[in-house]
């Protein structure tokens, strides 16, 4: 379900965490503070783990989300409420109510995939990585564009997330001071196809994985080394908004999934997790055409 290495560019290390399309799925997380949401907002979405359903599945790892509301970096949704406005030309990963990923350009004409139906979108800049390669905006000088570092010093410990040729989702971070360059290079490394930074600065960037699935509080051994904090934070509750990956049913045919968004949205509608048997959905697979980020995204394809 879920694997991890470590990867050296230009001499720092960073951990990688691999998730897989075909035994995981994942499901995102606002903060307490961050962003700014309604007191209602269902337990599958708080700022801690939703050990009433998703304990149920078992959490196989957790990991950091994106900027800050006031960064405006790009916009999120989740459970049929708009938390931050979606921002065009951000990229974005979007998670069904399966726990399936997508990610591209917002406002592409082929993202959201066909037949993707989100129960969550969260954006985070412009693209990192496309069609395997660190982009012109990774690459450039102007390092601003990467976010606010303290003190105005431009290295800092850098997270991102990414997706490779098989749609496995892909997780890279380090606690050494870089730059987006070499962030983007080891996305590349870990196999991301495409990608996007996450949150950047010492004491965000946060990744826990267990060596079984969860189905209540426990450890969480793999870690980003020199982290300022432990993952177990997610288990009772965190500022910031965090991703959860959850370890699917052991039978090819069942699956955990939950009730999806009906019209009209606007008010939050609970996603608690059931379990499924029947034939599984399809998870969504990269599908690279060409170098220019605004033309090509994911097409859903059979696993």
């Amino acid at each position: 379900m879920v694997d991890f290495r470590n990867i050296v560019v230009g001499g720092v290390s960073f951990r990688a965490l691999r998730l897989r399309a075909r035994t995981t799925l994942v499901r995102w997380h606002v903060g307490s503070s961050d962003p700014a949401h309604p007191p209602t907002l269902p337990l599958d979405a708080g700022p801690a783990i939703d050990w009433s359903s998703e304990g149920r599945a078992g959490v196989v790892a957790v990991f950091n989300g994106g900027f800050k509301q006031a960064a405006n970096a790009g916009g999120s949704q989740v459970d049929g409420v708009t938390l931050v406005p979606m921002l065009a030309h951000r990229m974005t990963i979007a998670l069904d109510a399966a726990g399936h990923w997508a990610m591209g350009l917002w406002d592409s004409p082929n993202f959201p995939p066909r037949g993707f139906q989100a129960i969550a979108y969260r954006q985070n800049l412009v693209p990192l990585v496309w069609n395997h390669r660190v982009t012109a905006a990774g690459m450039s000088s102007n390092w601003r564009q990467w976010g606010d570092p303290l003190g105005e010093v431009p290295p800092e410990p850098r997270s991102a997330l990414g997706v490779d040729a098989r749609g496995n989702l892909v997780y890279v971070a380090t606690m050494h001071p870089i730059l987006a360059p070499a962030l983007g290079a080891a996305l590349v490394q870990a196999g991301a196809v495409m990608g996007m930074e996450l949150d950047i600065n010492p004491y965000w960037p946060i990744l826990g994985a267990p060596f079984a699935p969860l189905h209540r509080p426990g450890t969480l051994p793999v870690q980003l080394p020199l982290a300022q904090h432990s993952p177990t934070i997610y288990e009772t509750g965190w500022e910031r908004d965090f991703f959860v990956a959850l370890a699917e049913p052991n039978a090819w045919r069942c699956e955990w999934t939950s009730a999806g968004l009906r019209a009209p949205l606007g008010r939050p509608q609970p996603q608690p997790l059931g379990e499924h048997c029947g034939r599984r959905t399809p998870t969504p697979n990269p599908s690279t055409t060409t170098s220019s980020p605004g033309s090509t995204t994911l097409s859903t394809v059979a696993p």
